[in-house]
Order: structure tokens, then sequence, then C-alpha cells
């Protein structure tokens, strides 16, 4: 059984570009070299999230293929700052373990951070985000992005 990737698994032609998009990301979705993996996830606790614990605001999206760098984009519209670890696995259903693609990274609260994968990353078939908080945020929510250049 397929996991449910959510709304978080747009389709550029298909569904508009979320309006929380800035315009050099809106660009890249229109020629298909941006996927949403978080589309407005209410953090409020301290505990990790993936899309196996929050399929509707986290998606594991198929890895966007041929091109020569990749990056996961993340903006933190929180109130504290938060950790994101980029994930991978081998099929979209839950019958194996994800894996963490490169090392974790704080993002603070109302900022911004890019984090590009090392070449290898492209091999991972499916790709997603885990997010976690050392404070609970009360208010605002995470957005990211991978991006295929």
């Amino acid at each position: 059984m397929s996991v449910n990737t959510s709304t978080t698994a747009l389709v550029r032609g298909r569904d508009p570009a979320p309006a929380w998009f800035p315009a050099g990301i809106r660009a890249l979705y229109d020629t298909g070299r941006a996927l949403v993996i978080a589309d407005a996830f209410p953090l409020r606790d301290t505990n990790a999230h993936t899309y196996r614990t929050d399929p509707s605001y986290i998606s594991l999206a198929p890895m966007l293929k041929h091109y020569d760098e990749y990056a996961v984009w993340v903006y933190n519209g929180t109130n504290q700052a938060i950790n994101a670890q980029v994930i991978g696995n081998v099929t979209n259903d839950q019958s194996y373990p994800d894996y963490t693609i490169g090392s974790a990274y704080t993002v603070g609260s109302g900022a911004t951070n890019m984090y590009v994968l090392a070449e290898d990353a492209a091999l991972t078939p499916f790709i997603s985000l885990s997010i976690s908080a050392n404070t609970a945020p009360t208010s605002g929510a995470v957005y990211a992005v991978v991006i295929a250049e």
C-alpha cells in the first residue's frame, strides 16, 4: 500500500503553485524543478515529524531526476528555531525504513535555510523531511521545497 503523500505532492500543470512560494521558487515550480515536501505544517511540540506521522502536511515525493544539483529550501514561520533532516526511502510505501541524507540543520524562527545535497543524494528514489524543535512552537508553520538545478 502506498503512503498518502497528501496535498503537498503538488503536480506542475495540474496544481497551481502555493501562494506562499517566493517568486524564485515559483519560477522553478512552474518549470518542474521544485517539489513541495512540507506545506504549512503547524509544528506545536518537540517530536520528530515526517510524512509517516503527518501525511496531511509532509509528503514523500519522487526525486526529481536528470539535474546536476539538488537542495532543500525550508522556511520556518514558527516562533521557535526548528531542526530539519532530509530523509529518503527506496519505495513510497512503509515497507522499508527511512534513511538520513546529510546532516540535520537548524532554521531560525522566521528564517529560511537551504541545504545543498551531495551528488549521490539524487540516487534516492523518494525524498522527504523530518522536522522537530527543541522548544515547542506556539504559532506559525513550516514550509519546505526540494529544488533541482
